[in-house]
């Protein structure tokens, strides 16, 4: 049984869970449930393991596997049928796990601002140097560090106020939640042979100014052979749902709307 929280919008027939990022929780989707059709669309904001109201959730497995566990044992206590998964950054890691477990349970999966690929060496050096950072500054300076490095610079320069709120929000966060989820994105596989022969279709938006996942990574896994709906935001960074909510917004519902017709 799943204790995560989950909060519903809406209540139409097409069941949409939108799974935050890393260092995120559900309020991150806050601007765009507006735009999205309460009558058409029932969007799940859960929030994972270690943020937001689960921050001292603990997980017998803080993984990919984990996490997705968790969602998907929510699911099935609540006999949600099949749903779509959309998740932003780490959130996106755990859609694909839990689609390379159960795609029976799933209508598609959209990648926002995430990717398919495992973490470079590089990549996954840095994560052990956010571990190391952490460890001997605290969780409010990371913050500090982590959250403007989110957005495209002349976001951060025009959104002061936006960007201190999400650092004293993830202040509050569990250090060892925050940790175990580092270490779970630096651990997590490659799933791109896995996508190759996903029998369900797979949406994918990026943005072309993002700070975190490189243009170049995001054009090359748009021509893998699940991807049906790919779009590039060429006004947002690593947070297109803030950066450019319209845009992203548009995106989303077109991959929402191609996966249904596809399912």
């Amino acid at each position: 049984m799943s204790s995560i929280p989950v909060v519903k919008y809406g209540s139409g027939p097409i069941p949409v869970f939108l799974l935050h990022g890393f260092c995120e929780d559900r309020r991150i989707f806050e601007q765009i449930l507006p735009g999205l059709d309460q009558k058409k669309y029932t969007c799940y904001l859960p929030d994972l393991p270690g943020f937001g109201d689960a921050a001292n959730l603990g997980l017998l497995e803080f993984s990919m596997t984990g996490y997705a566990d968790q969602v998907r044992d929510w699911i099935v206590d609540h006999n949600k049928g099949k749903v779509i998964l959309a998740g932003h950054s780490m959130g996106g890691y755990v859609a694909l796990e839990f689609a390379s477990h159960y795609p029976e349970m799933l209508h598609g999966v959209i990648l926002m601002h995430s990717q398919i690929q495992a973490d470079s060496p590089e990549r996954r050096e840095s994560r052990d140097e956010h571990l190391a950072f952490l460890e001997k500054n605290g969780l409010a300076n990371y913050a500090k560090r982590l959250i403007p490095a989110l957005y495209k610079p002349s976001f951060r320069q025009s959104h002061s106020d936006w960007i201190n709120l999400w650092i004293q929000r993830v202040s509050l966060y569990s250090d060892r939640g925050v940790s175990l989820a580092i270490q779970a994105m630096r651990d997590r596989k490659d799933l791109r042979e896995m996508i190759r022969e996903l029998p369900i279709p797979l949406g994918y938006i990026a943005g072309a100014e993002d700070p975190v996942i490189a243009r170049e990574v995001s054009l090359e896994e748009s021509h893998l052979a699940s991807i049906t709906n790919f779009h590039m935001l060429n006004g947002a960074g690593h947070m297109g749902m803030i950066e450019d909510s319209d845009a992203f917004l548009e995106a989303l519902i077109s991959c929402i709307d191609s996966i249904m017709v596809s399912s």
